[in-house]
């Protein structure tokens, strides 16, 4: 009853991050970008108050509409976001390694996510977007295949040995950490790494890769948030060929997702 009770709150946090999503797009008339970590030559580790929504994740970004417009505004790295924590990791959802500095101007530290962004949707910004404008890169708007055939957010691969203590880094950035595998998975970079972006698998305590992998905690499978705001269960192992084609929002597969 403990892991159903989880999953299905689990499901309720992607369902609330969808309607974010959607009102971001309607207000800005595109998806937020996942960030930088260093473009313009602004030092993402120093960078002013002001220049946070720019080069921080597509999760930060959209925390006005999760009900968090006074983090948004002034950040605090010891408040953790229950909306982007899957309570079947447990922990309380906070990065605090940092490397030994606790300052809010450490991306390093605070609040981290169990879900992550689609990297053909929600992409790293562009060298080129305007300073200070949180919207995506426009070259991918478009969703081609279809919203209710295209993943946006997904489930992360962790380890369980990750779950009492988050550090911040090797695929756990924190949400205001830009253009980090922390926040999005799925990146079709060739070779290996295709194989992790279509790879689906259950936390573990062994020492499997989890870099660019989609997963979770439960028992039934992985949740992923659609286009359309439906949250699908995809079993662990799924065909990769079946789960590319719902990671791709331009490729004209046919989705056969559950």
């Amino acid at each position: 009853m403990r892991e159903a009770a989880a999953r299905i709150q689990s499901s309720n946090n992607l369902k609330q991050i969808g309607i974010a999503l959607h009102n971001f797009n309607d207000s800005f008339n595109g998806l937020p970008n996942n960030g930088s970590w260093d473009h313009n030559s602004q030092n993402p580790w120093g960078t002013p108050q002001l220049d946070m929504p720019n080069l921080s994740s597509w999760a930060f970004k959209i925390l006005p509409y999760v009900e968090q417009e006074n983090l948004y505004r002034v950040w605090n790295n010891g408040v953790s976001l229950r909306v982007f924590r899957d309570p079947g990791r447990g922990g309380d959802g906070i990065a605090n390694n940092g490397n030994g500095n606790n300052g809010n101007t450490n991306p390093a530290i605070g609040a981290v996510t169990d879900y992550a962004g689609n990297w053909n949707v929600l992409n790293d910004r562009d060298w080129w977007e305007q300073p200070r404008r949180p919207t995506g890169n426009w070259a991918v708007q478009t969703i081609r295949d279809g919203s209710s055939n295209t993943i946006v957010v997904g489930g992360k691969a962790l380890g369980t040995w990750q779950y009492p203590t988050r550090y911040g880094w090797d695929w756990d950035e924190t949400i205001r950490f830009g253009g980090s595998g922390g926040t999005c998975r799925g990146a079709f970079w060739g070779g290996w790494w295709d194989e992790q972006a279509a790879s689906v698998r259950q936390d573990t305590n062994n020492s499997i890769d989890k870099s660019n992998a989609w997963g979770g905690p439960h028992a039934g499978g992985c949740l992923f948030l659609m286009g359309d705001g439906a949250v699908r269960l995809v079993g662990y192992g799924r065909n990769q060929l079946v789960l590319r084609a719902a990671l791709t929002p331009n490729g004209g597969e046919v989705n056969s997702l559950p």
